[in-house]
């Protein structure tokens, strides 16, 4: 029999294949006696793996119920689902062996880049920033907690915390999430920053210091059209959810604090809500035009490239180019002097149409199987398990049996991508060298 190469298989399907494994031995691991302090149904140990490798901070159980070694476990499922296990193989290739043309071009692939000649640098980049802003959250949360509990705790915490931040995944170990550091900026401002940093993605990132560097040179400053996008986007995203965030909060959740201090709530919560699922807030609380808020910006989610799921703001960027072109009845869609590619702008309307075609699928069937749970509690579950969001109004752990699993596979669907989800499981045919006559039909 002739060995199977990684390469055959579509960059797709190796994404999906690796987290569903990752999700399957991570689920036998915790199911040890050794990770967990009480019996756990394996639907919990499934759902409890699947949300920590798709880096979504809900849980039918309580993290109290694991032991330091199934929190342990749990830490290294985090940092294997933000960062994927897929870089993680080839990092550690990198460092033993030469990576051949084909392993190049398939993590290209993965990756998403125009060119893989540089993929082992920008492997190496990703590590390296990873550990880097993950140690710079772990030491501003260290110097907050620090005497709180024992250095042994206070270190693991950290590093904890520092983790479940920058991959986007939520878990927290502290009473109410982080409610009882909503008055320390010196807990909130490096975490916000940590996680806006992170949400930008790992390839924006390396083009923008690669351009500082051009620019120490007094060369001229040049990012693409990618990172201009995912900086615009993203800090509109966040402006505007934390001014209204602030509108619709300051006489309810964010009340008794001072107008700094509300501020700094907005902002962390705002930039947390996009992914990261870390909270000073209780969510059963907030007014339901914050709620609503909180589902659109975890629907477009973080930039290509990070550890956060949603459509990615860049399919936002298209999609509103596209319908903007449309209502001005241009031939082409065009961001900042640049046309975008067909294929592209096709790309983006399949993730949308995808994306929003399998969450009013999983509504249907969680009316279905959780007739009982109010209507807005339980989208707002199923968008925080699309955008492995991870926040709930409190009924994760009241799911149905069937209900967990529709959770379950959203969150596997959000943190590979709808398309690539798709893609993964049905063979595309070939292309075709030929087209068909054009006729046109009436539309709304």
């Amino acid at each position: 029999m002739a060995p199977i190469r990684i390469a055959h298989f579509s960059p797709a399907r190796i994404l999906l294949l690796s987290v569903i494994t990752t999700i399957i031995i991570g689920a036998l691991i915790l199911s040890l006696p050794i990770c967990r302090k009480v019996y756990m149904a394996p639907i919990d140990l499934l759902f409890t793996s699947t949300a920590v490798t798709c880096v979504a901070g809900f849980l039918t159980v309580s993290l109290t119920d694991f032991t330091t070694v199934g929190h342990t476990v749990i830490l290294i499922l985090m940092q294997i689902g933000g960062l994927g296990i897929v870089t993680l193989t080839l990092f550690l290739m990198s460092l033993f062996l030469r990576l051949n043309f084909s392993t190049q071009l398939m993590a290209g692939q993965l990756l998403d880049l125009d060119s893989w000649k540089n993929i082992k640098n920008v492997i190496f980049f990703i590590m390296g920033f990873t550990l880097l802003l993950e140690l710079i959250s772990a030491v501003s949360i260290f110097y907050v907690i620090r005497n709180d509990y024992s250095l042994g705790r206070a270190l693991f915490l950290s590093a904890f915390h520092a983790a479940s931040g920058f991959c986007h995944a939520g878990f927290s170990l502290f009473p109410n999430n982080f409610a009882l550091y909503k008055e320390s900026p010196l807990m909130l401002i490096p975490m916000t920053l940590v996680i806006f940093a992170s949400s930008l993605g790992f390839l924006a990132w390396y083009e923008i210091i690669r351009g500082l560097r051009q620019w120490r040179k007094k060369k001229r400053f040049v990012i693409s059209l990618h990172t201009k996008l995912v900086l615009f986007i993203s800090f509109t995203l966040v402006f505007l959810g934390t001014t209204l965030f602030l509108l619709v909060e300051y006489k309810n959740t964010l009340s008794g604090l001072s107008p700094f201090i509300s501020s700094i709530n907005a902002l962390f919560n705002i930039v947390a809500s996009r992914g990261t699922g870390f909270t000073t807030v209780n969510v059963a609380n907030l007014h339901n035009a914050s709620l609503f808020l909180f589902m659109v910006l975890t629907f477009i989610g973080s930039s290509p490239g990070s550890p956060g799921s949603g459509i990615k703001t860049t399919t936002f960027a298209v999609f509103f180019s596209t319908v903007k072109s449309a209502i001005a009845s241009r031939p082409s869609v065009s961001l900042y002097g640049r046309k975008i590619a067909k294929d592209q702008v096709d790309r983006a309307l399949s993730i949308i149409a995808l994306s929003l075609a399998w969450l009013l699928i999983a509504m249907f069937l969680l009316l279905l199987t959780d007739s009982d749970k109010p209507f807005i509690d339980m989208l707002f579950e199923l968008l925080s398990a699309f955008g492995t969001l991870g926040l709930s109004t409190g009924i994760t752990q009241n799911l149905s049996y069937w209900g967990k699993h529709i959770i379950i596979t959203t969150m596997v669907l959000g943190r590979v991508g709808s398309l690539a989800f798709f893609l993964a499981l049905f063979s595309i045919p070939r292309k075709t060298e030929f087209t068909y006559p054009e006729e046109r039909i009436m539309l709304g």
